[in-house]
């Protein structure tokens, strides 16, 4: 699912410009790039994303499937090898079909503070032995151990974005991953499991204690009004869908109560709202609904502030990726996520649109756009994505061996 971010560092890159060689068709047009934001409008290129992997939620939604084409045949036996090139061919014939249909996608990210050029954060992976538990002794006590983390840093959320269970989950997974999808989910869902038996690490708090949401400037988690000492410790995870498919089986929909979920149709989670479809799960939560999340559309910015001490932070993950995020002075400190730029895409013959929704197209109809209420906003998205292919989000973000050091983390030397 990354390929789609990707995609976009590239596209962004080679449109960067470079005074150095203005002679080559790379002058500024006066917004960083070589295009204006006229041409960025009317001629920035249409996505249509080519699953691979095994199971791709940004294909699947878009309706070019899971797997890349021609998967199932081709591993069925040699002779069936022109199948397997035919499932290809037909695909290239659909996606490069003029007629294709085209819609807006919503693209989210994670911006600094407003009135701050830097985040107040720093990220890191966690490391560890591989198996069913990453944690070492240390001091005379099982913690997690930590290690610097490449690229790619935390910028473009075009899927989903969680903290929480699912996060930490995925962090532990990474160190794990296996060859074949099916022993993935099995890996997956033994990494669930040590996480449900084990007792809190000291790196971590219960739950989601010292977790506080805000949407669009208004309060969302957690939620009030739900009784004493009903805080963030009492859940699980907390983050928003943009598409409605997350790791091959979840959706989301509109909150209602129980006989209304019964008995009516709600709305699903959509890429081209301009809006967050924000949920929060509880251990229980499953239980109650399944696999389908109870969302609320949120527009603004959604303000994740962490509060936890010296030594502690929360792991979050955007589109399938897991940092755990953290301040080296223990102060509190804040994710910002917000929507940066409007992109066109390419929908394939297996859209669903009972699943999807009707895409919503305006009366400026299909085109690309930086996102923000104002000329200064948009301005800002610009300056973050320049910062970003020019590599300069790496050391603002990503913690160094001695920040680890300093936060009182657990680092192993060699991985460090």
């Amino acid at each position: 699912d990354g390929t789609a971010s990707f995609a976009l560092f590239i596209i962004f890159a080679a449109l960067r410009a470079d005074d150095d060689r203005a002679d080559e068709g790379l002058a500024d047009a006066g917004n960083g790039f070589i295009w204006s934001d006229e041409e960025f409008q009317a001629c920035f290129p249409a996505l249509a994303q080519l699953p691979l992997g095994s199971a791709n939620d940004f294909g699947n939604t878009l309706g070019w499937g899971r797997k890349y084409p021609g998967s199932q045949t081709f591993r069925v036996s040699a002779s069936q090898r022109t199948t397997a090139e035919g499932a290809l061919r037909d695909w290239l014939a659909a996606v490069l079909d003029k007629g294709a249909e085209v819609a807006n996608f919503d693209m989210w990210g994670i911006m600094p503070s407003a009135g701050e050029e830097c985040c107040d954060f720093k990220v890191c992976d966690l490391a560890g032995p591989r198996g069913h538990d990453p944690k070492v002794m240390v001091d005379g006590q099982r913690q997690l151990m930590m290690k610097e983390a490449k690229t790619p840093v935390p910028m473009f959320a075009c899927l989903y974005f969680s903290a929480g269970f699912g996060a930490y989950m995925t962090a532990r997974f990474q160190i794990n991953r296996r060859g074949h999808p099916l022993q993935n989910k099995f890996e997956y869902a033994r990494q669930a499991a040590g996480i449900l038996a084990e007792a809190v690490p000291p790196q971590l708090n219960r739950g989601l204690g010292g977790v506080q949401i805000s949407c669009g400037g208004k309060h969302y988690f957690p939620p009030r009004g739900e009784g004493e000492g009903e805080g963030g410790e009492k859940y699980r995870e907390v983050g928003f869908l943009n598409i409605n498919w997350q790791a091959g089986m979840g959706h989301g929909s509109d909150r209602a109560p129980a006989w209304a979920r019964l008995t009516s149709k709600r709305e699903p989670a959509k890429f081209d709202d301009g809006k967050m479809d924000m949920y929060r799960l509880k251990l229980t939560s499953p239980l109650k609904t399944g696999m389908n999340r109870q969302t609320d559309k949120m527009g603004g910015t959604m303000s994740l502030r962490f509060e936890g001490g010296k030594g502690k932070g929360v792991f979050f993950q955007w589109d399938g990726e897991a940092r755990f995020a953290f301040n080296p002075s223990g102060d509190p400190f804040s994710i910002n996520v917000r929507k940066i730029l409007t992109i066109p895409v390419v929908l394939g013959p297996g859209y669903d649109r009972k699943l999807c929704g009707e895409p919503l197209v305006g009366k400026e109809g299909v085109n690309f756009g930086f996102a923000g209420e104002s000329a200064q906003e948009r301005g800002e998205v610009r300056e973050r994505i320049l910062r970003y292919v020019r590599g300069e989000l790496n050391g603002e973000l990503n913690a160094s061996r001695t920040e680890l050091v300093s936060a009182g983390l657990p680092c192993e030397e060699e991985i460090c």
